[in-house]
């Protein structure tokens, strides 16, 4: 008898149940969207200044926070952080910023991406956040109540 193709396979190729991909899709996704809206910002670099657009990096920190949570949605904001500083202040396709006033700037939006990040993951109900219990006593003493009835 023939062995039966494995559904392991097509579901790695699908990427449905695939234990290998499961756990780097978030940060792939994160890094695709950052691409992407870097590529938007410099097919329009010629047309506007870059560099009042460089919080066009939060919308990905937010698709992010909303889709998988908080902790993907931080890493999220340092990339873009990077990413803004390379695409965006001058000089551009460079890690240096020469204006003291675009390290303010870049400061100020990687606070702000990390604190949208939290708050989009809060308000869309975080799964890390309403499973945690907010006294380990009461877990305690409902699974104590629950030994002894």
């Amino acid at each position: 008898m023939a062995p039966k193709p494995e559904r392991a396979r097509l579901a790695f190729v699908f990427g449905k149940e695939s234990r290998i991909l499961q756990p780097v899709s978030p940060i792939l996704v994160a890094f695709s969207a950052i691409l992407l809206t870097s590529v938007v910002l410099l097919a329009v670099d010629s047309l506007i200044d870059t560099e009042a657009l460089a919080f066009i990096y939060l919308l990905p920190v937010i698709v992010m926070a909303m889709h998988y949570g908080s902790t993907v949605g931080v890493l999220t904001s340092f990339a873009s952080a990077l990413a803004a500083t390379y695409f965006c202040f001058p000089p551009k396709f460079s890690f240096f910023i020469s204006d003291p006033l675009n390290v303010a700037e870049l400061g100020f939006f990687l606070l702000l991406t990390v604190i949208a990040s939290k708050a989009v993951a809060v308000v869309t109900k975080d799964e890390r956040v309403t499973r945690r219990p907010k006294w380990p006593f009461i877990v305690w003493w409902r699974r104590r109540r629950k030994k002894i009835a």
